[in-house]
């Protein structure tokens, strides 16, 4: 049979895959988590070959000689220094920059100031996303409502690990008065995926029980209740969001529900904010400062500052590989600025890392942007060739050779 593309054949497949297990569509409806296994099977085939996104934004630029390794080695330098054991598989870029750097632009984050256009992980969604559950998810450990854009619209980012969650599986509940008693999302997705337990095979058992594994411990930490898978229905007398507080804690949970995501198949594109460049949020792990406090020659503090924020990224990148991410998903972070003292646009923070790149190295951009790394990382993933291509943003750059 002949296919338009690579990903009608991914679709064809994945509804060839879902006759034979003789799964309904009102089942896939009933269960995102079904038709995350589903698209495993198809998905397994294509180890290697980079088919989702993961994208970044790490609020607060960087000193670029407490960034980059020194001397063309492999030891990354205090600010960066968290992240090490990943060296190997990302690319730091040097001399890169943004079509906006500095504060109270976060619309020249993941787009550059379009307006009109999608945002990267939008768009990555919507081409090769189109045959997921979800087609985007963006989540963030503060508020943020101009980073990601569907055309003309705003995106506000999930700041609240339990939205996101929602979104993924939805798994709210409503009552006539006083607060909501949420479900626990295991316990309204284990009928559907018990009654097909035996159409799935071994391996697919196993990895559908870490998932519901995983989405027990999110939700422990949330503070939603979960009976254990047992059916019956578990509930949390809290509303949501009221045992996670704080910068350190919501950013590592969202880290955690994105890794899920991912691993679930439930999307191919997710993209995760640390902070916002207004840089007003409060470090609670570092004594509860804002992070502006430390801009403009507080170099002591800056570079706690900056580690810490290459913590959260090692954090997720951590995630990310222990769920075996890294030959698929193609992770793209980028900052708000280059040298924080002037706010600067040289050498802003970007790194790209996983699928299709060959990491351990600092690669010299020559002062080009981020619109030219989404280019790149575009036609890495055949965005223009996926079920939705027509609707691919070309960003009308060239690409980066060599990353």
């Amino acid at each position: 049979m002949r296919y338009k593309d690579c990903f009608d054949k991914e679709r064809r497949d994945f509804l060839r895959v879902v006759k034979h297990a003789g799964i309904s569509a009102g089942v896939l409806q009933a269960s995102s988590l079904i038709g995350g296994v589903m698209m495993a099977r198809v998905a397994e085939a294509q180890s290697g070959t980079p088919t989702k996104s993961c994208l970044v934004f790490s609020a607060g630029g960087c000193t670029p000689n407490l960034w980059f390794p020194a001397n063309g080695g492999s030891t990354l330098p205090i600010q960066s220094a968290p992240m090490q054991s990943h060296y190997s598989k990302m690319v730091m870029i040097k001399n890169g920059s943004l079509s906006g750097a500095g504060h109270g632009i976060m619309f020249h984050r993941f787009d550059n100031a379009s307006f009109g256009k999608d945002s990267f992980d939008i768009n990555m969604g919507r081409t090769i996303g189109a045959n997921y559950p979800v087609k985007c998810l963006n989540v963030s450990n503060v508020p943020i409502s101009n980073l990601s854009r569907d055309t003309s619209r705003e995106i506000p980012a999930t700041s609240s690990p339990q939205a996101a969650l929602d979104i993924l599986f939805s798994g709210g509940t409503t009552t006539t008065s006083g607060v909501a008693p949420r479900k626990s999302i295991v316990d309204l997705h284990y009928p559907t995926i018990n009654s097909l337990k035996t159409k799935l095979g071994a391996h697919e058992k196993e990895k559908l029980d870490s998932h519901l594994t995983a989405i027990q411990e999110i939700e422990a930490a949330i503070g939603t209740g979960s009976t254990g898978g047992s059916g019956s229905s578990g509930s949390c007398p809290k509303p949501a969001n009221t045992a996670v507080t704080g910068f350190d804690a919501v950013g590592k949970l969202q880290c955690d529900i994105v890794a899920l995501a991912l691993s679930c198949n439930l999307t191919a594109s997710a993209s995760i904010a640390f902070g916002d460049d207004a840089h007003n949020f409060i470090f609670d792990k570092l004594g509860g400062r804002a992070s502006h406090s430390s801009h403009h020659w507080n170099a002591t503090l800056y570079n706690e500052d900056v580690n810490y924020m290459s913590s959260l990224n090692a954090y997720l990148l951590d995630k990310l590989t222990a769920a075996g991410l890294m030959s698929s998903t193609i992770y793209t972070q980028i900052s708000d600025m280059g040298n924080v003292d002037t706010h600067g646009n040289s050498d802003v923070p970007m790194i790209v890392a996983g699928a299709g790149i060959s990491g351990g190295r600092v690669m010299d951009i020559g002062g080009k942007t981020q619109v030219e790394i989404y280019q790149t990382i575009g036609l890495k993933l055949r965005a223009d060739q996926s079920p939705n291509g027509a609707a691919y943003r070309n960003w009308g750059v060239s690409t980066i050779s060599g990353l």
